[in-house]
């Protein structure tokens, strides 16, 4: 569709869900309960056609009074009366009767104020309420609902002569059952756009949902909205809706180039390092090493020009870089210098999509390589949804994908010896490409981190249980043939690592001087 044909809305995110904005000329019905954002949306739309797009506008109000109009939209820095002084707008008090009056006249004076300030937008506010005007000249006799369809055609057809760009606003019942007027109303007008305010656990989501927009498409489901002091309206775009990249995007969803990870041993478990654009996954119980090989894994980054973000719901950035000081890791320096970037979400009321359309901001914004998500639990906790959590990490991994970020995401095991189950919350390893094992092992009385690399898609990685210790520099991998004394035996000495009860290993000679293993000395 050409763009001459759209008309902006201006409001943030908006126009990306509708694909640049709603044909010229459409009548759009903003349906939803009180306190969804129906008169706002309409302000908005009006003060943004005026001061962005040089589109003056009306307003019709039935039950506001043009103050209380201009008062409320101060609160975002919408200057009406500025707007009205200059002829870009105008507010119109009236009365469904007079309105009905208005278009039933050979010389509106409605429309013919509009002619006069040029008026391309019109927001009507509260048009259930035309319902009681039919009401009323029928006197309960006739069929009301004939009259009200005959009364909302009158006034789209002089909508349509007059080229405006309408947008009516619609009530409906907190219970979100429809009135009588709303189901006429949705076949009559061009587009249609839900509003929803609903209750999430002790707090409010709001959302955005286009049900139909003729001539055109449009990102269907349920967006979030929110609304911001001294903002306006903002809406993100669903994060499991399926990309919608520029025609000329030709990114690969994978590579034969590997990167490394930190661990030089590590890297050698999984193969060569992992490949570009592939998601690893970091399980283990708290305490076990998670985020120092995430550090590791954007210092690495870094050193070679690849720019990282990490986002957590876990920690704050200064004690982040505190804890990486305290190992010797220099975080901070890459931070400073912009080739690495820390944010904190937190994780109380955390609203996914708003969340995620951040996170991919950050990433265009700052050119993004390397990306860490810590931890997954901690999602799955503030989230509290099954099917959100995995939406939530499908959209990642194939953002991910789609342009080659190489990803580790952290997710903490509540098992503290032994693995039943690698998720057991939310089940989700099968999207990932790599799964690194992080564990404690018990042996003669002493706890000793164990690592493994599980899952390795297209590497020969080692199926073996390395030691790995934690220290000035980070994580350290103990090398095979390091030699300690008795009783702290290496782990090649045990079998069953994995285990809650790992078993050492009692040579003996058979016949012929070949050795074997009995098993529990």
């Amino acid at each position: 569709m050409s763009k001459i044909d759209l008309v902006e809305t201006g409001i943030v995110g908006l126009d990306q869900i509708l694909l640049g904005g709603v044909r010229a000329g459409n009548v759009i019905l903003v349906e939803g309960p009180a306190g969804s954002g129906k008169t706002l949306l309409g302000l908005e739309f009006i003060y943004l056609g005026a001061t962005q797009f040089d589109q003056p506008g009306l307003i019709v109000t039935f039950e506001v009074s043009p103050t209380k109009l201009i008062r409320d939209a101060a609160e975002f820095g919408w200057d009406l009366a500025a707007l009205e002084e200059q002829k870009k707008l105008k507010i119109i008090f009236s009365s469904p009767q007079v309105l009905s009056q208005e278009l039933d006249a050979p010389d509106s004076l409605l429309l013919e104020t509009a002619r006069e300030i040029g008026a391309q937008r019109i927001f009507i506010d509260g048009i259930g309420l035309l319902r009681a005007e039919v009401n009323n000249s029928h006197n309960g006799a006739g069929n009301e609902r004939g009259g009200y369809r005959e009364l909302l055609q009158h006034l789209i057809e002089n909508l349509h002569r007059e080229n405006l760009t309408a947008m009516l606003s619609h009530e409906v019942a907190a219970d979100g059952q429809p009135a009588l007027t709303l189901e006429v109303t949705e076949y009559l007008v061009d587009t249609v756009i839900v509003l929803r305010r609903e209750p999430k656990r002790r707090g409010i989501h709001r959302s955005l949902e286009i049900i139909k927009s003729r001539g055109q498409d449009f990102d269907s489901g349920r967006h979030t909205l929110r609304i911001t002091d001294g903002e306006g309206l903002q809406v993100f775009r669903r994060v499991q809706a399926a990309p919608r990249e520029p025609v000329d995007y030709e990114q690969p969803s994978s590579s034969h180039r590997r990167t490394v990870i930190g661990p030089e041993a590590l890297d050698e478990m999984l193969g060569g390092g992992v490949y570009d654009g592939s998601i690893t996954m970091a399980i283990g119980v708290s305490g076990t090493g998670k985020s120092v090989l995430a550090m590791q894994m954007l210092m690495e980054g870094a050193k070679n020009g690849e720019h990282g973000l990490m986002v957590t719901l876990d920690e704050h950035p200064s004690q982040i870089l505190r804890n990486a000081a305290s190992l010797g890791l220099n975080l901070k320096e890459h931070v400073d210098n912009g080739a690495i970037h820390l944010v904190y979400s937190s994780p109380q009321e955390l609203e996914v999509d708003h969340h995620f359309s951040e996170m991919v901001r950050l990433i265009k914004e700052h050119k993004i390589q390397r990306l860490v998500l810590d931890s997954m639990t901690t999602y799955s906790g503030a989230l509290q949804d099954r099917q959100l959590y995995r939406e939530f990490l499908h959209g990642v991994v194939n953002y991910a994908k789609s342009h080659l970020l190489t990803c580790l995401l952290g997710y903490e095991n509540p098992e503290l010896f032994g693995l039943s189950a690698f998720m057991p919350d939310f089940p989700v390893s099968s999207l990932v490409d790599n799964i690194i094992l992080l564990n404690y092992v018990e042996l003669n009385g002493s706890h000793r981190r164990a690592i493994t690399v599980a899952k390795a898609r297209g590497s020969a990685n080692q199926f073996v249980t390395r030691e790995f210790t934690i220290g000035q520099g980070g994580i350290r991998v103990v090398p095979l043939d390091q030699n300690q004394a008795l009783p702290a035996l290496s782990f090649e000495s045990y079998y069953g690592l994995l285990s809650r009860a790992p078993t050492r290993l009692s040579p003996y000679v058979l016949p012929g001087g070949a050795m074997n293993v009995l098993t529990q000395e």
